[in-house]
Protein backbone atom coordinates (compact mmCIF):
# COMPACT_ATOMS: atom_id res chain seq x y z
CA UNK A 1 0.00 0.00 0.00
CA UNK A 2 1.08 3.24 -0.80
CA UNK A 3 2.64 5.00 1.86
CA UNK A 4 1.29 7.68 4.09
CA UNK A 5 4.13 9.73 4.17
CA UNK A 6 6.40 10.18 0.73
CA UNK A 7 10.17 9.61 2.01
CA UNK A 8 11.40 8.06 -1.23
CA UNK A 9 11.75 11.62 -2.96
CA UNK A 10 11.90 13.96 0.06
CA UNK A 11 16.03 14.34 -0.16
CA UNK A 12 18.83 14.04 -2.13
CA UNK A 13 20.49 11.16 0.32
CA UNK A 14 17.52 9.38 1.79
CA UNK A 15 17.11 8.69 5.62
CA UNK A 16 16.98 4.90 5.57
CA UNK A 17 16.39 5.37 9.59
CA UNK A 18 13.44 7.22 9.25
CA UNK A 19 11.87 4.50 7.48
CA UNK A 20 12.60 1.97 9.95
CA UNK A 21 11.17 3.87 12.87
CA UNK A 22 7.96 4.44 10.74
CA UNK A 23 7.65 0.80 9.97
CA UNK A 24 8.57 0.29 13.53
CA UNK A 25 6.57 2.48 15.22
CA UNK A 26 3.09 1.68 13.37
CA UNK A 27 4.39 -2.10 13.79
CA UNK A 28 4.41 -2.01 17.41
CA UNK A 29 1.22 0.10 17.53
CA UNK A 30 -0.62 -2.91 16.30
CA UNK A 31 1.03 -5.54 18.14
CA UNK A 32 0.03 -3.53 21.64
CA UNK A 33 -3.74 -3.56 19.93
CA UNK A 34 -3.44 -7.46 19.49
CA UNK A 35 -1.75 -7.99 23.18
CA UNK A 36 -4.96 -6.35 24.24
CA UNK A 37 -7.70 -7.75 22.38
CA UNK A 38 -8.38 -9.86 25.54
CA UNK A 39 -11.17 -11.15 24.51
CA UNK A 40 -13.64 -14.29 26.60
CA UNK A 41 -16.99 -15.52 25.45
CA UNK A 42 -19.38 -16.83 27.54
CA UNK A 43 -23.49 -17.08 27.43
CA UNK A 44 -23.56 -16.59 23.60
CA UNK A 45 -21.69 -12.97 23.62
CA UNK A 46 -18.20 -11.79 23.78
CA UNK A 47 -16.58 -10.09 26.23
CA UNK A 48 -13.56 -7.64 26.81
CA UNK A 49 -10.86 -8.08 29.50
CA UNK A 50 -9.01 -4.98 30.43
CA UNK A 51 -5.36 -6.23 31.65
CA UNK A 52 -4.66 -2.58 32.11
CA UNK A 53 -7.55 -2.46 34.64
CA UNK A 54 -7.17 -6.11 36.23
CA UNK A 55 -3.12 -5.72 36.28
CA UNK A 56 -2.34 -2.12 36.77
CA UNK A 57 1.46 -3.08 36.43
CA UNK A 58 1.25 -3.76 33.12
CA UNK A 59 0.04 0.41 32.59
CA UNK A 60 3.89 0.56 32.58
CA UNK A 61 4.17 -1.38 29.41
CA UNK A 62 2.03 1.00 27.05
CA UNK A 63 5.12 3.27 27.56
CA UNK A 64 6.69 0.40 25.10
CA UNK A 65 3.92 0.27 22.91
CA UNK A 66 2.48 3.87 22.63
CA UNK A 67 4.85 5.12 19.86
CA UNK A 68 2.80 6.90 17.62
CA UNK A 69 4.81 10.30 18.37
CA UNK A 70 7.30 8.82 16.93
CA UNK A 71 5.53 8.08 13.60
CA UNK A 72 4.42 11.75 13.51
CA UNK A 73 8.54 12.92 14.16
CA UNK A 74 8.94 10.88 10.57
CA UNK A 75 5.96 12.29 9.01
CA UNK A 76 7.28 16.09 9.62
CA UNK A 77 10.48 15.01 8.25
CA UNK A 78 9.32 13.56 5.15
CA UNK A 79 6.65 16.50 4.72
CA UNK A 80 9.28 18.86 5.55
CA UNK A 81 11.64 17.11 2.68
CA UNK A 82 8.69 17.09 0.43
CA UNK A 83 7.63 20.69 0.82
CA UNK A 84 11.43 21.85 0.01
CA UNK A 85 12.09 19.86 -2.55
CA UNK A 86 8.98 20.00 -4.86
CA UNK A 87 8.50 20.97 -8.47
CA UNK A 88 8.83 24.68 -9.05
CA UNK A 89 5.65 25.16 -10.80
CA UNK A 90 3.69 23.24 -8.04
CA UNK A 91 1.30 25.34 -6.09
CA UNK A 92 0.77 24.85 -2.14
CA UNK A 93 -2.57 23.81 -3.25
CA UNK A 94 -1.04 20.74 -5.88
CA UNK A 95 1.17 20.02 -2.85
CA UNK A 96 -1.07 19.96 -0.30
CA UNK A 97 -3.83 17.90 -2.46
CA UNK A 98 -0.97 15.44 -3.34
CA UNK A 99 0.25 14.49 -0.22
CA UNK A 100 -2.99 13.91 1.36
CA UNK A 101 -5.02 12.16 -1.40
CA UNK A 102 -2.75 9.28 -0.24
CA UNK A 103 -3.87 8.66 3.03
CA UNK A 104 -7.14 9.80 2.18
CA UNK A 105 -7.83 6.83 -0.46
CA UNK A 106 -7.29 4.12 1.08
CA UNK A 107 -8.59 5.22 4.91
CA UNK A 108 -11.67 6.08 2.77
CA UNK A 109 -11.81 2.20 1.19
CA UNK A 110 -11.38 0.99 4.79
CA UNK A 111 -14.55 2.92 6.02
CA UNK A 112 -16.67 2.42 3.14
CA UNK A 113 -16.24 -1.50 3.73
CA UNK A 114 -16.73 -1.67 7.14
CA UNK A 115 -19.58 0.75 6.98
CA UNK A 116 -20.77 -1.63 4.18
CA UNK A 117 -20.65 -5.00 6.69
CA UNK A 118 -22.52 -3.24 9.66
CA UNK A 119 -25.13 -2.23 7.27
CA UNK A 120 -25.43 -6.08 5.98
CA UNK A 121 -24.88 -6.97 9.94
CA UNK A 122 -27.96 -4.78 11.09
CA UNK A 123 -29.90 -6.18 7.82
CA UNK A 124 -29.38 -9.88 9.02
CA UNK A 125 -30.12 -9.00 12.83
CA UNK A 126 -27.23 -9.18 14.69
CA UNK A 127 -27.65 -7.86 17.73
CA UNK A 128 -27.39 -4.23 18.75
CA UNK A 129 -24.80 -4.77 21.88
CA UNK A 130 -22.39 -7.47 19.76
CA UNK A 131 -22.52 -5.19 16.78
CA UNK A 132 -21.93 -2.08 18.77
CA UNK A 133 -18.43 -3.56 20.25
CA UNK A 134 -17.35 -5.22 16.77
CA UNK A 135 -17.78 -1.96 14.94
CA UNK A 136 -15.53 0.06 17.29
CA UNK A 137 -13.12 -2.36 17.58
CA UNK A 138 -12.23 -2.39 14.51
CA UNK A 139 -12.54 1.73 14.23
CA UNK A 140 -10.96 2.63 17.52
CA UNK A 141 -7.55 2.93 15.85
CA UNK A 142 -8.24 5.36 13.28
CA UNK A 143 -8.14 8.53 15.55
CA UNK A 144 -4.51 9.23 14.54
CA UNK A 145 -5.26 9.77 10.53
CA UNK A 146 -7.86 12.58 11.96
CA UNK A 147 -4.84 14.31 13.32
CA UNK A 148 -2.26 13.21 10.29
CA UNK A 149 -4.42 15.24 7.77
CA UNK A 150 -4.91 18.04 9.75
CA UNK A 151 -1.23 18.61 10.73
CA UNK A 152 -0.37 17.91 6.80
CA UNK A 153 -2.19 20.38 5.70
CA UNK A 154 -1.07 22.58 8.09
CA UNK A 155 2.68 21.67 7.05
CA UNK A 156 3.18 25.33 4.86
CA UNK A 157 2.52 27.13 7.99
CA UNK A 158 4.48 24.70 9.54
CA UNK A 159 7.99 24.69 7.75
CA UNK A 160 6.99 28.78 7.60
CA UNK A 161 7.34 28.73 11.11
CA UNK A 162 10.19 26.45 11.64
CA UNK A 163 12.55 28.68 8.92
CA UNK A 164 11.27 32.02 11.28
CA UNK A 165 11.67 30.62 14.73
CA UNK A 166 13.84 27.40 14.50
CA UNK A 167 13.41 25.29 17.98
CA UNK A 168 11.70 28.14 19.32
CA UNK A 169 8.32 26.92 17.68
CA UNK A 170 8.03 23.47 19.40
CA UNK A 171 9.32 24.90 22.75
CA UNK A 172 6.22 27.56 22.77
CA UNK A 173 3.93 24.63 21.73
CA UNK A 174 4.79 22.60 24.96
CA UNK A 175 4.30 25.53 27.08
CA UNK A 176 1.00 26.06 25.59
CA UNK A 177 0.26 22.35 26.41
CA UNK A 178 1.10 23.01 29.70
CA UNK A 179 -0.95 25.89 30.34
CA UNK A 180 -4.20 24.56 29.01
CA UNK A 181 -3.10 21.02 31.45
CA UNK A 182 -3.29 23.63 34.31
CA UNK A 183 -6.39 25.10 33.03
CA UNK A 184 -8.21 21.58 32.56
CA UNK A 185 -6.44 19.37 35.33
CA UNK A 186 -6.06 22.51 37.75
CA UNK A 187 -8.74 24.91 36.80
CA UNK A 188 -11.24 22.29 35.77
CA UNK A 189 -12.20 24.80 32.39
CA UNK A 190 -13.90 22.43 30.59
CA UNK A 191 -13.33 21.92 26.64
CA UNK A 192 -9.92 23.97 26.46
CA UNK A 193 -8.22 21.07 26.42
CA UNK A 194 -9.37 19.22 23.41
CA UNK A 195 -6.88 21.93 21.70
CA UNK A 196 -4.48 19.76 22.58
CA UNK A 197 -5.46 16.27 20.60
CA UNK A 198 -3.72 18.67 17.77
CA UNK A 199 -1.49 20.49 19.97
CA UNK A 200 0.58 17.76 20.95
CA UNK A 201 0.73 15.49 18.00
CA UNK A 202 1.76 18.84 16.04
CA UNK A 203 4.85 19.33 18.42
CA UNK A 204 6.19 15.99 17.47
CA UNK A 205 5.63 16.82 13.55
CA UNK A 206 7.16 20.09 14.20
CA UNK A 207 10.40 18.55 16.08
CA UNK A 208 10.53 15.89 12.47
CA UNK A 209 10.49 19.02 10.65
CA UNK A 210 13.81 20.73 12.51
CA UNK A 211 15.09 17.14 12.51
CA UNK A 212 14.77 17.53 8.92
CA UNK A 213 17.26 20.78 8.30
CA UNK A 214 19.52 19.77 10.72
CA UNK A 215 18.13 22.59 13.11
CA UNK A 216 17.56 19.55 15.47
CA UNK A 217 21.22 18.54 15.82
CA UNK A 218 22.46 15.06 17.67
CA UNK A 219 23.75 17.11 20.71
CA UNK A 220 20.03 18.92 21.14
CA UNK A 221 18.24 15.45 20.10
CA UNK A 222 19.79 13.65 23.26
CA UNK A 223 19.07 17.06 25.62
CA UNK A 224 15.46 16.49 24.45
CA UNK A 225 15.80 12.51 25.81
CA UNK A 226 17.14 13.44 28.85
CA UNK A 227 15.18 16.05 29.87
CA UNK A 228 11.61 14.49 28.49
CA UNK A 229 12.82 11.73 30.36
CA UNK A 230 13.13 13.20 33.41
CA UNK A 231 10.20 15.46 33.38
CA UNK A 232 7.58 12.50 32.49
CA UNK A 233 8.78 10.00 35.16
CA UNK A 234 8.52 13.27 37.78
CA UNK A 235 5.04 13.94 36.22
CA UNK A 236 3.82 10.11 36.81
CA UNK A 237 5.62 9.82 40.30
CA UNK A 238 4.84 13.09 41.47
CA UNK A 239 2.43 14.89 39.37
CA UNK A 240 -0.80 13.94 38.96
CA UNK A 241 -0.79 11.91 35.52
CA UNK A 242 -1.11 8.16 35.61
CA UNK A 243 1.25 5.62 34.54
CA UNK A 244 -0.58 4.45 31.71
CA UNK A 245 -0.24 6.34 27.84
CA UNK A 246 -3.01 4.81 26.59
CA UNK A 247 -6.72 5.54 28.00
CA UNK A 248 -7.52 3.08 31.42
CA UNK A 249 -11.36 2.72 32.01
CA UNK A 250 -12.42 4.79 34.84
CA UNK A 251 -8.83 6.82 35.53
CA UNK A 252 -9.56 10.31 36.43
CA UNK A 253 -7.07 11.61 33.92
CA UNK A 254 -6.28 10.06 30.73
CA UNK A 255 -2.93 10.58 29.05
CA UNK A 256 -4.55 10.26 25.51
CA UNK A 257 -8.34 11.88 26.24
CA UNK A 258 -7.11 14.39 25.21
CA UNK A 259 -3.32 14.55 24.91
CA UNK A 260 -1.37 15.89 27.36
CA UNK A 261 2.48 16.92 28.99
CA UNK A 262 2.83 13.46 30.38
CA UNK A 263 2.91 12.11 27.11
CA UNK A 264 4.35 14.53 25.47
CA UNK A 265 6.78 14.03 27.60
CA UNK A 266 7.28 10.40 26.92
CA UNK A 267 7.30 11.09 23.36
CA UNK A 268 9.55 13.23 23.80
CA UNK A 269 12.16 11.10 25.28
CA UNK A 270 11.33 8.68 21.72
CA UNK A 271 12.00 11.28 19.29
CA UNK A 272 15.18 11.77 20.84
CA UNK A 273 16.43 8.64 21.59
CA UNK A 274 15.41 7.74 17.72
CA UNK A 275 16.99 11.00 15.97
CA UNK A 276 19.74 10.71 18.47
CA UNK A 277 20.84 6.98 17.17
CA UNK A 278 19.48 8.05 13.26
CA UNK A 279 23.20 8.07 11.99
CA UNK A 280 24.06 4.79 13.63
CA UNK A 281 20.62 3.08 12.59
CA UNK A 282 21.42 4.48 8.85
CA UNK A 283 24.80 3.02 8.52
CA UNK A 284 23.36 -0.71 10.33
CA UNK A 285 20.89 -0.51 7.87
CA UNK A 286 22.96 0.63 4.68
CA UNK A 287 22.91 -2.58 2.31
CA UNK A 288 21.01 -3.49 -0.18
CA UNK A 289 19.01 -6.54 1.09
CA UNK A 290 17.91 -4.36 4.14
CA UNK A 291 16.85 -1.23 2.15
CA UNK A 292 14.75 -3.77 0.24
CA UNK A 293 13.32 -4.82 3.24
CA UNK A 294 12.61 -1.38 4.67
CA UNK A 295 10.98 -0.70 1.49
CA UNK A 296 8.45 -3.65 1.24
CA UNK A 297 7.55 -3.04 4.97
CA UNK A 298 7.11 0.78 4.39
CA UNK A 299 5.00 -0.14 1.34
CA UNK A 300 2.24 -2.64 3.90
CA UNK A 301 2.66 -1.15 7.10
CA UNK A 302 0.10 1.45 6.37
CA UNK A 303 -2.24 -1.65 4.78
CA UNK A 304 -1.63 -3.42 8.13
CA UNK A 305 -2.74 -0.91 10.35
CA UNK A 306 -5.74 -0.06 8.40
CA UNK A 307 -6.80 -3.27 8.52
CA UNK A 308 -4.97 -5.02 11.58
CA UNK A 309 -8.07 -5.30 13.68
CA UNK A 310 -9.79 -7.30 11.22
CA UNK A 311 -8.17 -10.74 11.73
CA UNK A 312 -9.03 -9.78 15.80
CA UNK A 313 -12.69 -10.40 14.35
CA UNK A 314 -12.07 -13.37 12.32
CA UNK A 315 -10.29 -15.33 14.69
CA UNK A 316 -12.64 -14.58 17.42
CA UNK A 317 -15.79 -15.18 15.71
CA UNK A 318 -14.16 -19.11 14.21
CA UNK A 319 -12.32 -19.77 17.48
CA UNK A 320 -14.29 -19.11 20.69
CA UNK A 321 -17.64 -19.80 19.81
CA UNK A 322 -16.47 -23.25 18.42
CA UNK A 323 -13.92 -23.79 21.65
CA UNK A 324 -10.93 -23.77 19.16
CA UNK A 325 -9.23 -21.19 21.49
CA UNK A 326 -8.42 -21.44 24.79
CA UNK A 327 -10.04 -18.97 27.91
CA UNK A 328 -7.79 -19.00 30.81
CA UNK A 329 -7.84 -16.66 33.38
CA UNK A 330 -6.90 -13.87 33.09
CA UNK A 331 -3.06 -13.19 34.31
CA UNK A 332 -1.95 -16.68 35.01
CA UNK A 333 0.84 -18.15 33.11
CA UNK A 334 -1.27 -19.82 30.68
CA UNK A 335 -2.78 -16.38 29.44
CA UNK A 336 0.06 -15.36 29.18
CA UNK A 337 1.61 -18.11 27.04
CA UNK A 338 -1.40 -17.81 25.30
CA UNK A 339 -1.02 -13.66 24.01
CA UNK A 340 1.88 -15.13 22.29
CA UNK A 341 -0.20 -17.62 20.64
CA UNK A 342 -2.96 -15.02 19.97
CA UNK A 343 -0.10 -12.75 18.40
CA UNK A 344 1.03 -15.81 16.06
CA UNK A 345 -2.38 -16.59 14.73
CA UNK A 346 -3.30 -12.70 14.36
CA UNK A 347 -0.06 -11.93 12.77
CA UNK A 348 -0.18 -15.25 10.08
CA UNK A 349 -4.30 -14.23 9.28
CA UNK A 350 -3.48 -10.48 8.92
CA UNK A 351 0.00 -11.72 6.65
CA UNK A 352 -2.95 -13.76 4.28
CA UNK A 353 -4.98 -10.70 4.36
CA UNK A 354 -1.78 -7.72 3.09
CA UNK A 355 -1.95 -10.66 0.37
CA UNK A 356 -5.44 -9.85 -0.44
CA UNK A 357 -4.55 -6.52 -0.34
CA UNK A 358 -1.77 -6.15 -2.58
CA UNK A 359 -3.52 -8.25 -4.92
CA UNK A 360 -6.33 -5.83 -4.79
CA UNK A 361 -3.57 -2.49 -4.55
CA UNK A 362 -5.09 -0.83 -7.11
CA UNK A 363 -8.59 -0.36 -5.03
CA UNK A 364 -7.23 -0.90 -1.67
CA UNK A 365 -4.03 1.00 -2.32
CA UNK A 366 -5.21 4.07 -4.48
CA UNK A 367 -4.59 7.41 -3.86
CA UNK A 368 -8.62 9.26 -3.25
CA UNK A 369 -8.98 9.71 -7.29
CA UNK A 370 -9.71 14.18 -8.62
CA UNK A 371 -12.15 15.56 -10.14
CA UNK A 372 -11.44 18.54 -12.21
CA UNK A 373 -14.29 21.43 -11.95
CA UNK A 374 -14.63 24.62 -12.90
CA UNK A 375 -13.84 26.77 -9.85
CA UNK A 376 -10.70 29.22 -9.40
CA UNK A 377 -8.22 27.86 -7.29
CA UNK A 378 -8.52 30.11 -4.11
CA UNK A 379 -12.08 28.52 -4.08
CA UNK A 380 -10.24 24.64 -4.19
CA UNK A 381 -7.77 25.26 -1.62
CA UNK A 382 -11.00 26.69 1.07
CA UNK A 383 -12.75 23.20 -0.20
CA UNK A 384 -9.71 21.33 0.20
CA UNK A 385 -8.96 22.79 3.72
CA UNK A 386 -13.11 22.22 4.42
CA UNK A 387 -12.84 18.68 3.38
CA UNK A 388 -9.63 18.16 5.68
CA UNK A 389 -11.14 19.40 8.49
CA UNK A 390 -14.54 17.49 7.91
CA UNK A 391 -12.83 13.95 7.37
CA UNK A 392 -10.70 14.26 10.78
CA UNK A 393 -14.08 15.20 12.43
CA UNK A 394 -15.69 12.76 11.18
CA UNK A 395 -12.73 10.03 11.57
CA UNK A 396 -12.10 11.09 14.71
CA UNK A 397 -16.35 10.07 15.54
CA UNK A 398 -15.74 6.79 13.92
CA UNK A 399 -12.45 6.04 16.38
CA UNK A 400 -14.83 7.28 19.32
CA UNK A 401 -17.95 5.50 19.08
CA UNK A 402 -17.22 2.88 16.75
CA UNK A 403 -18.92 2.21 13.15
CA UNK A 404 -22.06 1.36 14.75
CA UNK A 405 -22.88 3.33 18.01
CA UNK A 406 -25.66 2.09 20.24
CA UNK A 407 -25.26 -0.94 17.06
CA UNK A 408 -27.24 1.57 14.94
CA UNK A 409 -25.52 2.72 11.40
CA UNK A 410 -24.08 6.26 11.50
CA UNK A 411 -25.79 7.78 9.15
CA UNK A 412 -24.56 11.42 10.32
CA UNK A 413 -21.16 10.20 10.72
CA UNK A 414 -21.18 8.47 7.30
CA UNK A 415 -22.75 11.30 4.95
CA UNK A 416 -19.98 14.02 7.04
CA UNK A 417 -17.39 11.54 5.80
CA UNK A 418 -18.53 11.19 2.16
CA UNK A 419 -18.93 15.17 2.14
CA UNK A 420 -15.49 15.42 3.15
CA UNK A 421 -13.55 13.04 0.50
CA UNK A 422 -15.71 14.61 -2.22
CA UNK A 423 -14.23 17.91 -1.48
CA UNK A 424 -11.30 17.25 -1.18
CA UNK A 425 -11.34 15.38 -4.56
CA UNK A 426 -12.83 18.51 -6.26
CA UNK A 427 -9.27 20.28 -8.02
CA UNK A 428 -9.69 23.55 -10.26
CA UNK A 429 -9.79 22.59 -13.91
CA UNK A 430 -6.44 24.19 -13.97
CA UNK A 431 -4.78 22.14 -11.85
CA UNK A 432 -5.43 18.57 -13.56
CA UNK A 433 -2.48 18.97 -15.37
CA UNK A 434 -0.55 18.52 -12.05
CA UNK A 435 -0.53 14.60 -11.22
CA UNK A 436 -1.45 14.32 -7.81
Amino acid sequence: MDNVTDTATTTAARNHAMDLYRAGALAFVVIGHWILASLTYSDGAFWRDNPLVDMPWTQWLTWIFQVVPVFFVVAGYASAGSWSHRDAGESRQAWLRRRLVRPIGPTAVYIVFALLVVAVLSRVGVAGSELDFGAWAVAMHLWFLGIYVLVVALTPLAVAAHRRWGKWVPFAMTVAVAVLDVATLGAHLPYVGWLNYLLVWAVFYQLGIAWQDGTLCRRAAIALAVLSAIVVVALVTVGPYPVSMIGVAGATVNNTGPPNLALLGLGGAQAGVALALAPTVNRLVKSARTQRVLAIANDNVMALYLWHMVPVVIVALAGYPTGLLPQPTLGSAAWWWFRLEWVAILAVVAAVELVLLWWGRRLFSAPLPTVGVAIPPWLGEVLLFAGTVTIAATITVFATLGFAPAGRFPIAAGVGFAVGVALVALAPVSMRRNRV
